[in-house]
């Protein structure tokens, strides 16, 4: 059976990156003592995945995650069993069973609410009312919003370029590869990945060819001609 927990991330929790925070609510589950579900395989691993990550520097008060249960345990059990092993400043809000067919927390998540707010009030250049146009003018009513990249060729917008792009994050890409690899292994694989890219020196295929010196054994001559009497003529 699946469960549905709601979240929130407040303070110094918010610097702590998506990855550490699945470790870290594998370890939660395990010590809570819930009986979450395995998958099978050589190397078992904790069923759980998230909504769409949080970015780091980011607080929230509605992250989701689901999580597998081998056997039904009361809502308000399960709250407090998971409450007592979590750190300050990261609270399990509600936590729901939920049906069979029920789809993941990412694809559930339709919209998200976000506030702004501005570190020195008192120098905000704009009213409320005029921020509300600004944005209107900037975001609902552009057609496309391009964005300047700078490379050492120089600079180029790049709206049309990210049109059939997709960049996932490490939640998504899990998604996808869950079926076949377990969470420790996917986490390897990120690092390795980086680990080549860091290794990665440039190579000009465009280069001075390269001749081998060989060194040739200096035979004897034969003039096998004048053996043979052959005319030089």
């Amino acid at each position: 059976m699946k469960a549905r927990i709601k979240f929130s991330k407040s303070g110094a929790m918010k610097y702590v990156g998506h990855l550490d925070i699945m470790r870290y609510f594998q370890k939660v589950i395990r010590r809570s003592g819930i009986p979450i579900k395995y998958s099978e395989g050589f190397n078992p691993h904790q069923i759980m995945s998230f909504a769409a990550p949080l970015g780091v520097g980011l607080t929230s008060s509605g992250e989701y995650m689901d999580i597998e249960l081998t056997e039904e345990v009361p809502c308000k059990e399960l709250l407090q069993a998971i409450s007592n092993e979590m750190v300050d400043e990261m609270d399990i809000e509600s936590v729901k069973y939920l049906p069979e067919k029920a789809t993941n927390a990412m694809a559930s998540v339709e919209a998200s609410t976000y506030t702004l707010t501005y570190k020195h009030p008192e120098d905000f250049p704009f009213s409320l009312d005029e921020l509300k146009e600004k944005k209107v003018a900037f975001y609902d009513d552009a057609t496309s919003i391009n964005v300047v990249k700078k490379t050492k060729k120089g600079e180029r917008e790049v709206d049309s370029f990210y049109e059939f792009a997709h960049l996932m994050d490490n939640n998504e890409a899990y998604e996808y590869l869950k079926e076949s690899f377990d969470e420790e292994v996917f986490i390897e694989l990120c690092k390795n990945s980086i680990e080549i890219y860091n290794k990665i020196e440039k190579y000009e295929i465009f280069h001075k060819p390269i001749i081998p010196r060989i060194e040739v054994k200096n035979y004897p001559q034969n003039k096998w001609w004048e053996k043979n009497n052959i005319d030089k003529a």
